[in-house]
Protein backbone atom coordinates (compact mmCIF):
# COMPACT_ATOMS: atom_id res chain seq x y z
CA UNK A 1 0.00 0.00 0.00
CA UNK A 2 0.92 3.50 -0.33
CA UNK A 3 2.25 5.19 3.04
CA UNK A 4 1.25 8.78 3.50
CA UNK A 5 4.51 9.24 5.60
CA UNK A 6 6.58 8.94 2.67
CA UNK A 7 7.82 12.47 1.01
CA UNK A 8 9.35 10.81 -2.11
CA UNK A 9 5.31 10.48 -2.93
CA UNK A 10 4.66 13.83 -4.26
CA UNK A 11 1.48 16.04 -4.59
CA UNK A 12 1.43 15.67 -8.23
CA UNK A 13 1.59 11.94 -8.11
CA UNK A 14 -1.01 11.45 -5.65
CA UNK A 15 -3.08 14.03 -7.84
CA UNK A 16 -2.54 11.97 -10.96
CA UNK A 17 -3.91 8.90 -9.26
CA UNK A 18 -7.04 10.84 -7.91
CA UNK A 19 -7.06 12.56 -11.41
CA UNK A 20 -8.21 8.61 -12.43
CA UNK A 21 -10.44 8.26 -9.89
CA UNK A 22 -12.25 11.28 -11.03
CA UNK A 23 -12.88 9.86 -14.48
CA UNK A 24 -14.17 6.44 -12.74
CA UNK A 25 -17.14 8.51 -11.01
CA UNK A 26 -17.41 11.56 -13.96
CA UNK A 27 -15.16 13.94 -12.06
CA UNK A 28 -16.94 14.17 -8.46
CA UNK A 29 -14.10 12.76 -6.12
CA UNK A 30 -11.31 15.17 -7.13
CA UNK A 31 -7.97 15.61 -5.78
CA UNK A 32 -7.71 17.64 -2.51
CA UNK A 33 -5.09 19.59 -2.91
CA UNK A 34 -2.70 21.55 0.30
CA UNK A 35 -3.57 25.54 0.58
CA UNK A 36 0.34 25.36 0.23
CA UNK A 37 0.17 23.57 -3.08
CA UNK A 38 0.67 26.60 -5.88
CA UNK A 39 -2.46 24.88 -7.66
CA UNK A 40 -4.60 25.52 -4.92
CA UNK A 41 -7.67 27.61 -6.12
CA UNK A 42 -9.84 29.48 -3.61
CA UNK A 43 -13.31 27.62 -4.23
CA UNK A 44 -14.90 31.62 -4.21
CA UNK A 45 -11.94 32.78 -7.03
CA UNK A 46 -12.93 30.10 -8.72
CA UNK A 47 -17.00 30.04 -8.57
CA UNK A 48 -16.29 33.40 -9.79
CA UNK A 49 -14.10 32.56 -12.81
CA UNK A 50 -16.33 29.78 -13.84
CA UNK A 51 -19.29 32.58 -13.60
CA UNK A 52 -17.35 34.65 -16.05
CA UNK A 53 -16.92 31.75 -18.26
CA UNK A 54 -20.77 31.32 -18.07
CA UNK A 55 -21.30 34.97 -18.40
CA UNK A 56 -19.41 35.33 -22.06
CA UNK A 57 -18.11 32.69 -23.49
CA UNK A 58 -21.24 30.39 -23.03
CA UNK A 59 -23.20 33.05 -23.84
CA UNK A 60 -21.93 34.13 -26.90
CA UNK A 61 -22.13 30.03 -27.57
CA UNK A 62 -25.31 29.86 -27.03
CA UNK A 63 -26.54 33.10 -29.27
CA UNK A 64 -24.12 31.50 -31.90
CA UNK A 65 -26.03 27.80 -31.65
CA UNK A 66 -29.43 29.62 -31.66
CA UNK A 67 -28.76 31.22 -34.70
CA UNK A 68 -27.39 28.19 -36.00
CA UNK A 69 -30.29 26.12 -35.69
CA UNK A 70 -32.36 28.58 -36.75
CA UNK A 71 -30.78 29.10 -39.95
CA UNK A 72 -30.70 25.44 -40.38
CA UNK A 73 -34.48 24.37 -39.38
CA UNK A 74 -36.36 27.46 -41.21
CA UNK A 75 -36.31 25.62 -44.23
CA UNK A 76 -39.02 23.50 -43.28
CA UNK A 77 -41.50 26.50 -41.83
CA UNK A 78 -40.67 28.32 -44.90
CA UNK A 79 -41.84 25.14 -46.97
CA UNK A 80 -45.47 25.33 -45.36
CA UNK A 81 -45.49 29.00 -45.04
CA UNK A 82 -45.49 29.58 -48.93
CA UNK A 83 -42.43 28.67 -50.28
CA UNK A 84 -43.45 24.94 -51.82
CA UNK A 85 -45.97 27.03 -53.68
CA UNK A 86 -43.98 30.21 -54.58
CA UNK A 87 -41.59 27.36 -55.86
CA UNK A 88 -43.26 24.82 -57.31
CA UNK A 89 -42.29 22.41 -54.94
CA UNK A 90 -44.50 19.39 -55.45
CA UNK A 91 -41.88 16.56 -55.52
CA UNK A 92 -39.02 15.17 -52.79
CA UNK A 93 -37.74 19.18 -52.48
CA UNK A 94 -37.50 19.48 -49.03
CA UNK A 95 -36.29 15.72 -48.49
CA UNK A 96 -32.94 17.22 -50.71
CA UNK A 97 -32.57 20.82 -48.79
CA UNK A 98 -32.02 18.88 -45.66
CA UNK A 99 -29.57 16.34 -47.94
CA UNK A 100 -27.79 19.69 -49.35
CA UNK A 101 -27.38 21.46 -45.78
CA UNK A 102 -26.08 18.49 -44.17
CA UNK A 103 -22.65 17.96 -46.39
CA UNK A 104 -20.22 20.15 -44.58
CA UNK A 105 -17.20 20.52 -41.48
CA UNK A 106 -14.72 23.36 -41.56
CA UNK A 107 -12.65 25.43 -38.46
CA UNK A 108 -12.86 28.96 -38.03
CA UNK A 109 -15.62 30.02 -36.03
CA UNK A 110 -16.65 33.83 -35.84
CA UNK A 111 -15.80 33.87 -39.75
CA UNK A 112 -17.48 30.63 -40.41
CA UNK A 113 -20.55 31.97 -38.83
CA UNK A 114 -20.43 35.42 -40.80
CA UNK A 115 -20.82 33.32 -44.38
CA UNK A 116 -23.37 31.47 -42.79
CA UNK A 117 -25.23 34.23 -42.07
CA UNK A 118 -24.66 35.82 -45.76
CA UNK A 119 -25.58 32.79 -47.28
CA UNK A 120 -28.94 32.38 -45.45
CA UNK A 121 -29.86 36.02 -46.73
CA UNK A 122 -29.42 35.14 -49.95
CA UNK A 123 -32.01 32.27 -49.66
CA UNK A 124 -34.60 35.42 -49.67
CA UNK A 125 -34.01 35.79 -53.53
CA UNK A 126 -34.34 31.87 -54.85
CA UNK A 127 -36.12 31.65 -57.52
CA UNK A 128 -36.36 28.03 -58.01
CA UNK A 129 -35.06 24.42 -55.71
CA UNK A 130 -31.77 24.73 -57.59
CA UNK A 131 -31.21 28.14 -56.06
CA UNK A 132 -32.35 26.33 -52.98
CA UNK A 133 -30.22 23.58 -53.22
CA UNK A 134 -26.66 25.41 -53.93
CA UNK A 135 -27.40 27.79 -50.91
CA UNK A 136 -28.33 25.47 -48.94
CA UNK A 137 -25.31 23.70 -49.49
CA UNK A 138 -23.30 26.35 -48.45
CA UNK A 139 -25.12 27.03 -45.67
CA UNK A 140 -24.63 23.91 -44.23
CA UNK A 141 -20.83 23.55 -45.54
CA UNK A 142 -19.73 26.93 -43.17
CA UNK A 143 -22.41 25.59 -40.38
CA UNK A 144 -20.48 22.57 -39.71
CA UNK A 145 -17.84 23.56 -37.71
CA UNK A 146 -20.11 24.77 -34.91
CA UNK A 147 -21.02 21.35 -33.15
CA UNK A 148 -17.31 20.33 -32.27
CA UNK A 149 -16.18 23.42 -32.44
CA UNK A 150 -18.15 25.11 -29.30
CA UNK A 151 -18.06 21.06 -28.00
CA UNK A 152 -14.34 21.18 -27.75
CA UNK A 153 -14.22 24.48 -25.99
CA UNK A 154 -16.53 23.11 -23.26
CA UNK A 155 -14.46 20.31 -23.11
CA UNK A 156 -11.26 22.23 -22.39
CA UNK A 157 -12.68 24.68 -19.80
CA UNK A 158 -15.20 22.80 -17.69
CA UNK A 159 -14.70 20.23 -14.99
CA UNK A 160 -16.22 17.00 -15.86
CA UNK A 161 -18.99 17.45 -13.32
CA UNK A 162 -19.67 20.59 -14.64
CA UNK A 163 -19.75 19.56 -18.34
CA UNK A 164 -23.13 18.05 -19.25
CA UNK A 165 -25.37 21.02 -17.64
CA UNK A 166 -23.10 23.61 -19.92
CA UNK A 167 -23.25 21.45 -22.74
CA UNK A 168 -26.98 20.92 -22.27
CA UNK A 169 -27.32 24.98 -21.80
CA UNK A 170 -25.54 25.27 -25.07
CA UNK A 171 -27.36 22.37 -26.61
CA UNK A 172 -31.05 24.01 -25.84
CA UNK A 173 -29.98 26.26 -28.02
CA UNK A 174 -31.49 23.88 -30.52
CA UNK A 175 -34.68 23.90 -29.65
CA UNK A 176 -34.51 27.37 -28.80
CA UNK A 177 -33.74 28.32 -32.77
CA UNK A 178 -36.51 26.47 -33.81
CA UNK A 179 -38.73 28.21 -31.52
CA UNK A 180 -37.93 30.97 -33.30
CA UNK A 181 -37.85 30.23 -36.26
CA UNK A 182 -41.55 28.95 -36.08
CA UNK A 183 -42.59 31.84 -33.74
CA UNK A 184 -41.09 34.58 -36.88
CA UNK A 185 -42.17 33.27 -39.50
CA UNK A 186 -45.54 32.67 -38.26
CA UNK A 187 -45.13 36.53 -37.17
CA UNK A 188 -43.85 37.44 -40.45
CA UNK A 189 -46.51 35.35 -42.86
CA UNK A 190 -49.30 37.57 -40.91
CA UNK A 191 -47.35 40.94 -40.57
CA UNK A 192 -44.71 41.16 -43.81
CA UNK A 193 -46.13 39.09 -46.34
CA UNK A 194 -45.87 41.17 -49.56
CA UNK A 195 -44.16 44.34 -47.82
CA UNK A 196 -41.90 45.28 -50.58
CA UNK A 197 -42.93 43.01 -52.94
CA UNK A 198 -41.49 39.63 -50.77
CA UNK A 199 -43.02 36.71 -49.02
CA UNK A 200 -42.85 36.28 -45.62
CA UNK A 201 -40.72 33.15 -45.70
CA UNK A 202 -38.07 35.75 -47.94
CA UNK A 203 -38.10 38.16 -45.20
CA UNK A 204 -37.81 35.51 -42.63
CA UNK A 205 -33.99 34.43 -44.39
CA UNK A 206 -33.32 38.07 -44.11
CA UNK A 207 -33.88 38.53 -40.77
CA UNK A 208 -32.01 35.28 -39.61
CA UNK A 209 -28.99 36.06 -41.60
CA UNK A 210 -28.66 39.33 -40.43
CA UNK A 211 -28.70 38.20 -36.86
CA UNK A 212 -26.33 35.47 -37.01
CA UNK A 213 -23.54 37.94 -38.81
CA UNK A 214 -24.47 40.32 -35.83
CA UNK A 215 -23.85 37.59 -33.05
CA UNK A 216 -20.66 36.36 -35.13
CA UNK A 217 -18.65 39.69 -35.03
CA UNK A 218 -19.29 39.16 -31.81
CA UNK A 219 -17.72 36.06 -31.53
CA UNK A 220 -14.78 37.52 -32.80
CA UNK A 221 -14.11 39.44 -29.46
CA UNK A 222 -15.46 37.22 -26.71
CA UNK A 223 -14.44 33.34 -27.99
CA UNK A 224 -11.54 32.71 -25.64
CA UNK A 225 -9.58 29.68 -27.40
CA UNK A 226 -8.25 27.41 -25.17
CA UNK A 227 -6.49 28.07 -21.35
CA UNK A 228 -2.87 27.43 -22.74
CA UNK A 229 -3.71 29.71 -26.55
CA UNK A 230 -5.99 32.24 -25.39
CA UNK A 231 -7.42 34.76 -28.04
CA UNK A 232 -6.12 38.48 -27.15
CA UNK A 233 -9.43 40.07 -27.87
CA UNK A 234 -10.71 37.62 -24.92
CA UNK A 235 -8.78 39.46 -22.31
CA UNK A 236 -10.78 42.42 -21.56
CA UNK A 237 -12.78 39.53 -19.31
CA UNK A 238 -10.40 36.82 -19.19
CA UNK A 239 -7.10 37.97 -17.00
CA UNK A 240 -4.10 36.74 -15.73
CA UNK A 241 -5.14 35.14 -12.96
CA UNK A 242 -7.70 33.39 -14.51
CA UNK A 243 -5.84 31.72 -16.87
CA UNK A 244 -4.12 30.54 -14.33
CA UNK A 245 -6.99 28.91 -12.62
CA UNK A 246 -7.96 27.35 -16.00
CA UNK A 247 -4.46 25.91 -16.37
CA UNK A 248 -4.81 24.43 -12.49
CA UNK A 249 -8.35 22.96 -12.77
CA UNK A 250 -7.24 21.45 -16.23
CA UNK A 251 -3.89 19.62 -14.14
CA UNK A 252 -6.20 19.06 -11.30
CA UNK A 253 -8.35 16.03 -13.32
CA UNK A 254 -4.91 15.08 -15.47
CA UNK A 255 -5.93 17.00 -18.54
CA UNK A 256 -3.40 17.75 -21.33
CA UNK A 257 -3.61 20.82 -23.64
CA UNK A 258 -4.92 21.27 -26.85
CA UNK A 259 -1.41 20.80 -28.90
CA UNK A 260 -3.35 21.18 -32.41
CA UNK A 261 -3.77 18.03 -34.61
CA UNK A 262 -0.99 16.67 -37.10
CA UNK A 263 -2.00 13.99 -39.71
CA UNK A 264 -0.38 11.36 -37.57
CA UNK A 265 -2.04 12.38 -34.88
CA UNK A 266 -5.50 12.38 -36.58
CA UNK A 267 -5.17 9.22 -37.77
CA UNK A 268 -4.42 7.85 -33.77
CA UNK A 269 -7.78 9.02 -32.68
CA UNK A 270 -9.67 6.76 -34.54
CA UNK A 271 -7.35 4.01 -32.95
CA UNK A 272 -9.78 4.39 -29.86
CA UNK A 273 -13.01 2.48 -29.10
CA UNK A 274 -14.42 5.39 -27.47
CA UNK A 275 -14.95 7.86 -30.88
CA UNK A 276 -16.23 4.60 -32.56
CA UNK A 277 -18.97 3.65 -30.03
CA UNK A 278 -19.55 7.01 -28.88
CA UNK A 279 -20.36 8.19 -32.71
CA UNK A 280 -22.43 5.99 -34.11
CA UNK A 281 -24.08 5.70 -30.81
CA UNK A 282 -24.33 9.68 -31.11
CA UNK A 283 -25.28 9.30 -34.41
CA UNK A 284 -28.38 6.56 -34.12
CA UNK A 285 -29.23 7.85 -31.06
CA UNK A 286 -30.82 11.60 -31.46
CA UNK A 287 -33.70 9.91 -33.54
CA UNK A 288 -34.81 13.75 -34.25
CA UNK A 289 -35.52 13.36 -38.02
CA UNK A 290 -39.11 12.25 -37.53
CA UNK A 291 -40.08 16.05 -35.55
CA UNK A 292 -38.58 17.72 -39.20
CA UNK A 293 -41.64 16.10 -40.68
CA UNK A 294 -44.25 17.22 -37.99
CA UNK A 295 -45.66 20.07 -39.61
CA UNK A 296 -46.30 18.32 -42.79
CA UNK A 297 -48.25 16.09 -40.76
CA UNK A 298 -49.94 19.06 -39.51
CA UNK A 299 -50.73 20.63 -42.81
CA UNK A 300 -52.38 17.28 -44.20
CA UNK A 301 -55.14 17.83 -42.18
CA UNK A 302 -58.83 19.09 -42.96
CA UNK A 303 -61.67 20.23 -41.49
CA UNK A 304 -65.51 18.22 -42.26
CA UNK A 305 -65.52 20.89 -44.56
CA UNK A 306 -62.12 19.81 -46.57
CA UNK A 307 -60.30 22.92 -45.61
CA UNK A 308 -56.88 23.18 -44.14
CA UNK A 309 -57.45 22.59 -40.45
CA UNK A 310 -54.59 25.02 -39.58
CA UNK A 311 -53.51 28.16 -41.12
CA UNK A 312 -50.06 28.94 -41.90
CA UNK A 313 -49.28 30.77 -38.45
CA UNK A 314 -50.58 27.46 -36.18
CA UNK A 315 -48.42 25.15 -38.54
CA UNK A 316 -45.17 27.24 -37.33
CA UNK A 317 -46.61 27.52 -34.13
CA UNK A 318 -47.52 24.16 -32.87
CA UNK A 319 -44.08 22.39 -33.28
CA UNK A 320 -43.11 25.20 -30.76
CA UNK A 321 -44.44 23.16 -28.43
CA UNK A 322 -42.16 20.13 -29.00
CA UNK A 323 -39.36 22.23 -28.58
CA UNK A 324 -40.38 23.97 -25.03
CA UNK A 325 -40.37 19.93 -24.38
CA UNK A 326 -37.15 19.13 -25.62
CA UNK A 327 -35.34 22.35 -24.06
CA UNK A 328 -37.29 21.60 -20.62
CA UNK A 329 -35.99 17.73 -20.87
CA UNK A 330 -32.45 18.96 -21.93
CA UNK A 331 -31.77 21.08 -18.84
CA UNK A 332 -33.57 17.94 -16.40
CA UNK A 333 -31.80 15.34 -17.93
CA UNK A 334 -28.17 17.36 -17.77
CA UNK A 335 -29.24 19.03 -14.16
CA UNK A 336 -30.11 15.61 -12.51
CA UNK A 337 -27.17 13.57 -14.58
CA UNK A 338 -24.87 16.18 -13.34
CA UNK A 339 -26.17 16.06 -9.73
CA UNK A 340 -26.02 12.04 -9.73
CA UNK A 341 -22.72 11.71 -11.27
CA UNK A 342 -24.33 9.08 -13.81
CA UNK A 343 -25.10 8.67 -17.17
CA UNK A 344 -26.44 5.35 -18.15
CA UNK A 345 -29.90 5.54 -16.49
CA UNK A 346 -30.72 9.01 -17.96
CA UNK A 347 -29.36 7.58 -21.75
CA UNK A 348 -32.22 4.56 -21.27
CA UNK A 349 -34.96 6.98 -19.80
CA UNK A 350 -34.55 8.94 -22.87
CA UNK A 351 -34.48 5.14 -25.02
CA UNK A 352 -37.76 4.44 -23.26
CA UNK A 353 -39.52 7.69 -24.12
CA UNK A 354 -38.06 7.52 -27.60
CA UNK A 355 -39.28 3.92 -28.19
CA UNK A 356 -42.84 4.80 -27.38
CA UNK A 357 -42.91 7.81 -29.20
CA UNK A 358 -41.64 5.62 -32.32
CA UNK A 359 -44.04 2.79 -31.57
CA UNK A 360 -46.67 5.37 -31.66
CA UNK A 361 -45.94 7.04 -34.38
CA UNK A 362 -45.68 3.42 -36.35
CA UNK A 363 -49.25 2.75 -35.11
CA UNK A 364 -50.87 6.00 -36.48
CA UNK A 365 -53.94 5.85 -33.70
CA UNK A 366 -56.77 7.25 -35.28
CA UNK A 367 -57.31 9.51 -32.36
CA UNK A 368 -55.33 12.84 -32.92
CA UNK A 369 -54.36 14.22 -30.24
CA UNK A 370 -52.29 10.45 -28.94
CA UNK A 371 -50.68 10.78 -33.00
CA UNK A 372 -49.52 14.25 -31.32
CA UNK A 373 -48.47 13.14 -27.90
CA UNK A 374 -46.15 10.56 -30.43
CA UNK A 375 -45.02 13.19 -31.99
CA UNK A 376 -44.12 15.59 -29.14
CA UNK A 377 -42.23 12.60 -27.39
CA UNK A 378 -40.21 12.65 -30.32
CA UNK A 379 -38.68 15.64 -29.52
CA UNK A 380 -36.68 13.94 -25.97
CA UNK A 381 -34.99 12.11 -28.08
CA UNK A 382 -32.47 14.72 -28.77
CA UNK A 383 -30.86 14.66 -24.76
CA UNK A 384 -28.66 11.53 -25.72
CA UNK A 385 -25.78 13.53 -27.62
CA UNK A 386 -24.78 16.35 -24.76
CA UNK A 387 -25.14 13.04 -22.25
CA UNK A 388 -22.62 10.98 -24.06
CA UNK A 389 -20.87 14.02 -24.93
CA UNK A 390 -20.39 14.95 -21.17
CA UNK A 391 -19.87 11.34 -20.54
CA UNK A 392 -16.82 10.43 -23.31
CA UNK A 393 -15.06 14.06 -22.11
CA UNK A 394 -14.61 12.98 -18.33
CA UNK A 395 -13.41 9.50 -19.94
CA UNK A 396 -10.65 11.13 -22.17
CA UNK A 397 -9.27 14.19 -20.21
CA UNK A 398 -5.93 12.99 -21.25
CA UNK A 399 -6.62 12.96 -24.69
CA UNK A 400 -7.98 16.52 -26.30
CA UNK A 401 -7.15 15.73 -29.55
CA UNK A 402 -9.29 12.27 -29.44
CA UNK A 403 -12.34 14.64 -27.72
CA UNK A 404 -12.20 17.10 -30.78
CA UNK A 405 -12.24 14.30 -33.84
CA UNK A 406 -14.55 12.43 -31.87
CA UNK A 407 -17.39 15.71 -31.84
CA UNK A 408 -16.30 15.80 -35.29
CA UNK A 409 -16.57 12.42 -36.22
CA UNK A 410 -20.34 12.46 -34.18
CA UNK A 411 -21.21 15.69 -36.00
CA UNK A 412 -20.52 14.18 -39.62
CA UNK A 413 -22.38 10.71 -39.00
CA UNK A 414 -24.83 12.55 -37.74
CA UNK A 415 -25.09 14.63 -40.74
CA UNK A 416 -24.52 11.56 -43.23
CA UNK A 417 -27.72 9.97 -41.37
CA UNK A 418 -29.86 13.32 -41.60
CA UNK A 419 -28.53 14.22 -45.34
CA UNK A 420 -29.48 10.84 -46.43
CA UNK A 421 -31.65 8.50 -44.65
CA UNK A 422 -34.88 10.78 -44.33
CA UNK A 423 -34.50 10.81 -48.13
CA UNK A 424 -35.76 7.12 -48.38
CA UNK A 425 -37.49 6.96 -44.57
CA UNK A 426 -39.68 10.14 -44.33
CA UNK A 427 -40.40 11.13 -48.93
CA UNK A 428 -41.68 14.19 -48.96
CA UNK A 429 -44.27 12.66 -51.93
CA UNK A 430 -45.32 10.09 -49.06
CA UNK A 431 -46.33 12.59 -46.43
CA UNK A 432 -48.40 12.56 -44.19
CA UNK A 433 -48.23 8.62 -44.16
CA UNK A 434 -44.70 7.07 -44.58
CA UNK A 435 -44.12 3.40 -45.52
CA UNK A 436 -40.71 3.44 -43.51
CA UNK A 437 -40.31 6.33 -41.60
CA UNK A 438 -40.37 5.47 -37.61
CA UNK A 439 -39.82 1.71 -38.24
CA UNK A 440 -36.50 2.69 -39.20
CA UNK A 441 -35.74 5.03 -36.39
CA UNK A 442 -37.47 2.44 -34.37
CA UNK A 443 -34.81 -0.06 -34.94
CA UNK A 444 -31.89 2.81 -34.96
CA UNK A 445 -33.41 3.32 -31.01
CA UNK A 446 -32.99 0.24 -30.24
CA UNK A 447 -29.36 -0.52 -31.35
CA UNK A 448 -28.29 2.52 -29.77
CA UNK A 449 -30.17 1.78 -26.24
CA UNK A 450 -27.86 -1.33 -26.36
CA UNK A 451 -24.54 0.40 -27.48
CA UNK A 452 -24.90 2.53 -24.23
CA UNK A 453 -24.94 -0.58 -22.42
CA UNK A 454 -21.92 -1.80 -24.02
CA UNK A 455 -20.26 1.59 -23.75
CA UNK A 456 -21.06 1.89 -19.55
CA UNK A 457 -19.39 -1.35 -19.03
CA UNK A 458 -16.42 -0.50 -21.47
CA UNK A 459 -15.82 2.83 -19.66
CA UNK A 460 -15.91 0.50 -16.12
CA UNK A 461 -13.36 -1.24 -17.13
CA UNK A 462 -11.23 1.11 -18.66
CA UNK A 463 -11.26 3.08 -15.58
CA UNK A 464 -10.16 0.35 -13.53
CA UNK A 465 -7.47 -0.92 -15.82
CA UNK A 466 -6.02 2.85 -15.38
CA UNK A 467 -6.43 3.34 -11.77
CA UNK A 468 -4.76 -0.44 -11.59
CA UNK A 469 -1.76 0.83 -13.61
CA UNK A 470 -1.77 4.30 -11.58
CA UNK A 471 -1.72 2.77 -8.34
CA UNK A 472 1.24 0.11 -9.36
CA UNK A 473 3.12 2.97 -10.60
CA UNK A 474 2.95 5.15 -7.61
CA UNK A 475 4.07 1.65 -4.97
CA UNK A 476 6.85 0.88 -7.43
CA UNK A 477 8.16 4.64 -7.21
CA UNK A 478 7.79 4.25 -3.27
CA UNK A 479 9.39 0.89 -3.30
CA UNK A 480 12.67 2.05 -4.88
CA UNK A 481 12.83 5.19 -2.89
CA UNK A 482 12.75 3.53 0.28
CA UNK A 483 15.70 0.83 -0.86
CA UNK A 484 17.85 3.76 -1.85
Amino acid sequence: MVSKNVSAVTTADLGALESDKSVSNDGRAVAEIQRDDPDYIDPAEERAFVWQLDLWSLTIGFLGYTFKYLDQTNISNAYVSGMKEELNLYGNQLNYFTTYFNIGYIKWLPACEVLWGIFTCCLSTATNAHHVFGLRFLVGFFEGCAWPGYFTLISQWYLPHEMSLRMSLFNIAQPVGAMLSGAIQGALSTNLDGTLGRSGWRWAFVINGVCTISVALCAFVILPGFPERQKPLSKFYLKPRHIQIAKARARRVGRKPQIGITPKSFLRCFTFWQLWSVAISWAIGANTTPENYFNLWLKSLKTSSGQAKYSVAMLNYLPIIGQAIQLIAELLFSGFSDYFGVRLPFLLLHSAINIVSLIILIIRPSNQHTYMAGWYMNYISAVSTMLLCSWVSANLEGEPEVRTVLFASGTVLSYLRSAFVPIAAYPTSEAPHWRIGAKLYLAFALVATCMFVGIHFAFRWESKRKTSVKTDTIEEQVDTKREK
